[in-house]
């Protein structure tokens, strides 16, 4: 097949990562990619890197029709699909997907009111939803259930070698004998980070031999707030912050577990990353998490009270023979579900139902 990938952001979050792991994979399957997206950023040049054609612009203000102008006469040379990620490059998919009569694809990686999704249920094309929260979502807001696929996002962490936890630890200055707990992604409010910390104090003054590890960026607007949460949970000693990595599974190799609790989380693609490295996650009870993250049995779900979170991590610390298990039995789940194989072959069967090849 001949797909063109649109994305309107070149951030390092998930639906940026999504679409490089896609894109390189669906070309080591025998399809011809090309990708339109930002110029900033590190996506446009990892692509590149990698062989990938990327064709960039920025999507903002006059750019929006010269996006959408060459994105149409792109798809005129023979393609079959385009797939687009986000809302402001859904609108540029579906505008030359419908002056063209390609048909157009549209992943939707987060939450939204906004009405283009609506308006792409029609004719040929397609809807993809993260998880099946999303699906009910997208259907609760009058989208044909006729045109949503649920396609879960996949993860390569399993390929990776096993990592000493030493390494980590010696790293960071942390004594070979004491354990981390982690948390993976953007330092912000709606990741749960205060009330991580606040959760911590109590773990850290039942187990001296605890650290917390954060991966990830903080977002500047939180900064001031974070800074002062964690003074006040009096964790700062025992608080590691790596910032962006690009050794993640090394990381979570160093790690007991992970946490996740999360305000909103239409997926949880850290949280199949932890389970592919056998680590148990503890997670809250929002969005998608709860299709991934098995209570009991892959990690323990929580709702969004600091005991709650306090309760699950020190169970899983003080239980370390069923920790071990949860995060055994995670990997199985993630090698059967979640790898980015599983994922590039429900793709491809949404891209030949929107070609009409399938019902």
């Amino acid at each position: 097949m001949r797909i063109v990938q649109v994305i309107s952001s070149s951030a390092t979050s998930g639906a940026e990562r999504h679409v490089y792991s896609l894109s390189r994979l669906l070309c080591q399957r025998g399809h011809h990619v090309e990708v339109v997206c930002p110029p900033s950023g590190w996506l446009a040049n990892d692509l590149q890197k990698a062989g990938i054609a990327v064709h960039t612009f920025d999507m903002k203000g006059v750019g929006w029709l010269r996006t959408t102008g060459f994105l149409a006469r792109r798809l005129r040379h023979d393609f079959d699909v385009v797939h687009t990620h986000l809302t402001r490059a859904t609108y540029f998919g579906a505008v030359a997907g419908l002056l063209t009569n390609v048909p157009a694809v549209a992943s939707v990686h987060i939450a939204n009111h906004d009405q283009i999704y609506k308006r792409m249920a029609m004719r040929k094309n397609r809807l993809v939803a993260v998880s099946n929260y999303v699906r009910g979502m997208l259907h609760g807001r009058g989208i044909p259930d006729r045109f949503i696929d649920t396609v879960y996002n996949g993860t390569d962490f399993v390929e990776f070698d096993p990592s000493p936890p030493e390494s980590v630890k010696a790293e960071f200055g942390i004594d070979r004998s004491h354990r981390i707990v982690g948390l993976v992604g953007r330092i912000s409010r709606e990741k749960g980070h205060l009330l991580m910390v606040e959760a911590m104090s109590d773990v850290m003054r039942e187990h001296k031999d605890v650290h917390l590890m954060l991966v990830g960026r903080i977002e500047p607007t939180f900064e001031e707030e974070f800074n002062e949460a964690v003074d006040r949970a009096g964790v700062r000693e025992r608080l590691v912050m790596t910032g962006v990595r690009q050794d993640v599974p090394r990381l979570l190799d160093g790690f007991e577990m992970t946490a996740m609790p999360s305000h909103r989380e239409t997926f949880g693609i850290a949280a199949i990353e932890a389970m592919a490295r056998s680590r148990p996650v503890v997670a809250s009870r929002i969005g998608g998490l709860p299709e991934v993250v098995r209570h009991g049995q892959t990690g323990l779900l929580i709702d969004l009270r600091p005991d709650e979170l306090r309760n699950a991590l020190s169970y899983l610390l003080e239980n370390e023979r069923e920790a071990k298990e949860m995060g055994a039995l995670g990997r199985r789940l993630v090698e059967e579900k979640f790898t980015l194989g599983h994922m590039a072959s429900r793709l491809e069967s949404v891209y030949r139902k929107a070609m009409g090849l399938t019902d």
